[in-house]
């Protein structure tokens, strides 16, 4: 035993001092332009190094006999990433002490020590302390030890012991247990999957976690070793199980995305795989990539990201499908049920087939491999691994453009409902759907760098496409409006090519009109066919501006927009489409507010293109709900005829001030609730009712108040709203015949991550009236909540410039107010307090927040309730609310966060 003169935190800071002297060298090789690859295996055995000489010094304090005893019965060996020797700068240390048991005491003495020398380091040790017969042991309980037992390494101690293990460990965990091993580590690659990302065009991918990331290419290792005892790529290239092509482009994103990796660890100083939108923005600027036509220099860098990242995800697929064994069941049941289709293929219950003599005669050209593809559509199954790799290897070699042939199989093709959005994804998949519609190819990885967008384009498309069939089982107004389609090929074409135009200078829908048109020509489409298509490619963007931005039930918007579409028919493909682009976009994008605004705004379309006056059947429509609203308030036994006829008197000439958007939205049944409250309201009275809804997480604040507040309502309540830190997601406002206020605001509670408790919506509540009855100020209530922050609010994610544009066109009675800002805290309240002292009133608004992006809408009058039309007061609306919004977004947001 030796005695050291070295203090503990001496000792410390020398490790701390020369793990950073590592680090700084591979931040060096990094900016020398060294391949991420060579970085890896510098930083492995520059860490193996450094491991041994803790361990070492760590041993000091044994005598020299325990030394021996050690270094003799037990060994250090690097599994997982560490076995690999693919290391980032901050990735964590993956050991296994392997020991005989005459030494289990020793062992533990030795894990005890060692284990808080590496965290006091500055280095998160993963270590397992086993036997040769208990580490295989566990690793058939612990299906994460058994993968890391892949990659082993000797470090130091008897190697023999390394020797053992990886013995043990293949015949006992592997080999005798071959298809439960594979399954394990699928599954469990499912499962992180799942969690860090399920798509590999995830527009913030874990380059280590993510679809398509470097543990897929792990996943083909374990699966190779446990087939072939071999996870080298080259190896299994040789032996003939790779490609040589899937075997370079896998060789090729491995080194892409390490060096990206690498990079990652080295700009934050710690562990982090995830390429965010900033590291993404920092590392194409790094990387020199310049800005071409429509697609910015990170959209260029991400592209290339994507290019690997689906290369290695869909290499990984085929090659663990074909690995993957069937159990005994599946096999006989696959023997059972196959049979032949004609000469070549053999079908399955959920397969397509070929044997390997036949795959030359049937998969030669592009006619070939689109038969195949309608066969498996036809029959409703897959192509298997074996014809994939085939169909891949051609298509490298085929020139684009399709024969009379290719075009009818392919729109046959796109006309089998269930099996098409599936079909289409294979075909992007190995790279057929750009022979076919040579456009596609640069939408490929393609990315759209903004929040709003979840996925790149093709990977958006082709969710639209899967999102547009699971419509066919929806019992929903979209649902019916797709099984309804007749030509639904026609429909799927469209969803294919809806933003083929992106990636240009012009605006997509234009350019996509044009491509749509060429395209159709190619595919020996009608002109009736092909004029379908253009008008759904350029008009996709319509229905839910339309739909979400503007009031619906004003007949001259309905009108207009459907003489714009022409048809039922594609009435139909349009609304479809459009609810399958926004489904498409990203989780929760799609809401029931969004669905039934556009289910309703879709409804009155039909009801015009059907060729019924519309407004027979929004008095119908109308007159129904009076009739619910009638059963809901009239007494059942009333006290007189005459109370009876009073009563449904004062009913109508209610109902008669509401506005259209009020009572065909509203329920009947709250309609009713409102009217019972109107009925008994005193004069000055202000009723406002909150509700939390656990469902969606937001509030709902229900205003009803005396025709006393109603001028500069809806500023007052917005202000007091913000100042008590909500955020305003929507709002519906309308007043009865005798100018009672019925406002309803839609809330996120920003102070509260949970359930809102009841005393917090009371508390909201009381400042709503308060406001309305300018007891206290929205300034007031803004220094009273005040939140005390250190930094400005972040700048805009977007860079959209604020805009504001004042319409005269769109409503026959009001002037429509539309603004385009940047969203922060008491811009609703700057916005309608700016539209009141222009002596405006609101009559109807429309709140939508895209992320951090604004798009309000609001229906206004003059004090006396007439449109404003003139040129001059339309430029001074416009003019005054972007000179507040200027001075909003440069100075007062302040005045709302601190």
């Amino acid at each position: 035993m030796t005695m050291s003169t070295e203090s503990p935190a001496e000792r410390i800071q020398r490790r701390k001092q020369a793990l950073a002297k590592i680090r700084e060298r591979a931040s060096q090789l990094f900016a020398e332009g060294a391949r991420g690859m060579q970085i890896a295996s510098w930083l492995s055995d520059a860490m193996d190094t450094y491991t041994i000489e803790i361990l070492q010094e760590t041993l000091a304090d044994f005598t020299e006999a325990e030394q021996r005893e050690l270094a003799q019965n037990s060994a250090m060996i690097a599994i997982g990433g560490s076995g690999r020797g693919e290391v980032a700068p901050y990735s964590d240390s993956d050991m296994i002490f392997i020991f005989q048991p005459r030494v289990a005491s020793l062992i533990a003495r030795l894990t005890k020590r060692i284990v808080p020398e590496f965290w006091d380091a500055g280095i998160k040790l993963g270590q397992r302390v086993h036997t040769v017969r208990d580490a295989a042991a566990s690793a058939i309980a612990d299906p994460h030890l058994a993968s890391s037992l892949v990659h082993i390494r000797s470090l130091w101690g008897d190697e023999s012991l390394a020797a053992q293990l990886k013995t043990q460990f293949y015949r006992k965990v592997v080999r005798s247990r071959l298809r439960v091993f594979v399954d394990d580590c699928i599954e469990g690659r499912e499962e992180e999957r799942a969690t860090h990302g399920a798509t590999c065009q995830q527009l913030e991918p874990d380059v280590k976690k993510s679809l398509g990331s470097l543990r897929d290419v792990h996943l083909l290792q374990w699966v190779a070793f446990a087939h072939y005892q071999t996870s080298d790529i080259d190896s299994l290239r040789r032996k003939n199980v790779l490609t040589s092509d899937d075997a370079v482009r896998l060789k090729q994103g491995v080194e892409f995305l390490t060096r990206v990796r690498i990079d990652l660890h080295l700009h934050a100083g710690k562990a982090n795989d995830t390429l965010s939108k900033d590291e993404q923005l920092r590392i194409a600027k790094a990387r020199d990539f310049a800005h071409v036509e429509g697609q910015r220099p990170v959209e260029r860098f991400m592209q290339e990201y994507f290019s690997h990242s689906m290369a290695i995800a869909e290499i990984t697929q085929r090659f663990v499908s074909r690995h993957r064994r069937r159990s005994i069941a599946s096999i006989v049941k696959r023997q059972v049920m196959s049979h032949r289709v004609n000469r070549y293929f053999v079908l399955s219950d959920s397969e397509l087939d070929v044997s390997p003599s036949r795959l030359t005669k049937i998969c030669t050209t592009l006619d070939d491999i689109l038969r195949i593809y309608h066969s498996a559509a036809m029959y409703r199954v897959s192509l298997s691994p074996r014809l994939i790799e085939a169909i891949k290897s051609t298509a490298r070699n085929l020139p684009s453009g399709p024969s009379p042939e290719s075009s009818r199989l392919f729109m046959e093709i796109l006309g089998t409902v269930g099996r098409c959005s599936a079909t289409i994804r294979s075909m992007h998949e190995t790279n057929v759907l750009e022979l076919v519609i040579p456009e596609w190819q640069r939408v490929r990885c393609l990315l759209q760098f903004n929040q709003y967008h979840h996925f790149t384009v093709d990977e958006h498309t082709l969710r639209c496409l899967e999102i547009c069939e699971s419509f066919a089982d929806e019992d929903s107004p979209v649902g019916a409006a797709y099984r309804n389609i007749h030509v639904k090929q026609l429909l799927h074409l469209a969803l294919i090519l809806h933003d083929a135009g992106k990636g240009f200078e012009e605006e997509h829908s234009e350019l996509g009109r044009r491509m749509a048109l060429d395209i159709c020509q190619r595919l020996r489409l009608s002109q009736h066919e092909t004029g379908i298509v253009s008008f759904l490619v350029h008009k996709h963007l319509k229905m839910a501006d339309l739909g979400f931005r503007y009031d619906t039930t004003d007949p001259q918007v309905v009108l207009e927009f459907s003489h714009e579409v022409g048809s039922a028919e594609k009435l139909r493909m349009l609304f479809v489409l459009t609810a399958a682009d926004v489904s498409g976009v990203g989780p929760g994008v799609w809401t029931s507010w969004k669905a039934d605004l556009l289910a309703d705004f879709y409804k009155r379309l039909m009801t015009t293109l059907s060729g019924q006056p519309p407004r027979f059947h929004e008095e119908e429509r109308l007159r129904e709900i009076r009739a619910h609203v009638y059963d809901s308030i009239v007494p059942l036994e009333p006290e007189s005829d005459e109370i009876a006829t009073s009563l449904r008197q004062w009913v109508d000439k209610q109902l008669d001030g509401f506005s259209s958007q009020y009572l065909t939205m509203t329920p009947p049944s709250m309609i009713a609730r409102d009217l019972d409250i109107i009925r008994s309201l005193g004069p000055g009275e202000i009723r406002v009712d909150g509700r939390y809804d656990k469902t969606s997480g937001t509030t709902d604040y229900h205003v009803i108040a005396d025709s006393l507040y109603s001028r500069g309502a809806f500023h007052r309540i917005s202000g007091v709203l913000t100042a008590r830190h909500m955020q305003i997601l929507g709002a519906e406002i309308t007043t009865s015949f005798d100018g009672i206020i019925v406002d309803t605001f839609h809330v996120i509670d920003e102070d509260y991550s949970g359930v809102v408790p009841q005393s917090r919506i009371d508390e909201v509540a009381s400042s709503i009236v308060q406001g309305l009855r300018q007891e206290v100020t929205a300034k007031e209530l803004f220094h009273r909540h005040r939140r005390y922050v250190t930094e400005d609010a972040e700048a805009p994610t977007m860079g959209l410039p604020t805009r504001v544009e004042v319409d005269t066109d769109t409503s026959d009675k009001a002037t429509v107010v539309l603004v385009f800002a940047h969203d922060r805290p008491g811009l609703l309240y700057t916005i309608s307090r700016t539209l009141f002292k222009l002596n405006l009133s609101i009559d109807l608004a429309r709140i939508a927040t895209h992320f951090d992006q604004v798009v309000d809408v609001f229906y206004v009058t003059d004090n006396d309730g007439r449109k404003i039309t003139s040129d001059e007061q339309c430029e001074a609306i416009r003019s005054r609310m972007l000179e507040e919004l200027e001075k909003f977004e440069l100075s007062t947001h302040r005045d709302f966060v601190s």
